[in-house]
């Protein structure tokens, strides 16, 4: 595999605890979220040993960082710098960091090989009560240098509503970061 090639190491890493493999239908288009959890756990149990890690990178030094949307945080910048990618076999990925939701993350979606340039795309989103929330990542790892370097754009939001006394409220927050990483194998 390119993506192994490009990195020069061992070809079969572990997945972080909370990468969870889930199968290839359950990212086409939508997030997984459509996906029924019935479907979902008994398909993804058949295709558990298909879906192994293949890579495991995680964000190293931080080149670029800018907060797009949002306020400005030292939270948003180590997740930044704590983020996991766990690639598998299947052209799958998980993505997580620290300090997020767990409704929201681990992130699933698909990436591409193209030279020394992997791409990926993931999206999720949650609804509970009268909140609903969306996270977006879409980046690539340039792989012709070293170490890589990882481009990626990172958007999140929640909206939260409620009828108090016939009187409806209503707020929402995002952000928007982008940023530029080097990643580490392991």
């Amino acid at each position: 595999m390119a993506l192994i090639a490009g990195l020069g190491g061992p070809a079969v890493a572990p997945a972080p605890a909370n990468a969870r493999a889930l199968p290839a239908t359950a990212y086409a288009g939508a997030s997984s979220a459509a996906t029924s959890s019935a479907a979902t756990s008994s398909a993804a149990a058949t295709s558990a040993a298909a879906a192994r890690a293949v890579v495991v990178l995680r964000g190293g030094q931080i080149l670029r960082f800018q907060q797009v949307k949002g306020a400005p945080s030292s939270r948003a910048r180590a997740r930044v710098a704590n983020a996991v990618l766990t690639f598998f076999e299947n052209g799958t990925f998980a993505f997580t960091t620290t300090d997020v939701r767990t409704d929201l993350y681990p992130l699933r979606g698909r990436y591409r090989i193209d030279g020394n340039r992997v791409s990926f795309a993931a999206n999720g989103s949650s609804r509970i009560g009268g909140s609903s929330a969306f996270t977006e990542l879409i980046g690539s790892i340039d792989f012709s240098s070293r170490p890589g370097v990882m481009t990626l754009d990172w958007a999140s939001g929640a909206g939260y509503g409620a009828v108090v006394n016939g009187t409806r409220f209503g707020t929402g927050a995002s952000s928007q970061i982008h940023a530029r990483v080097t990643v580490v194998q392991g």
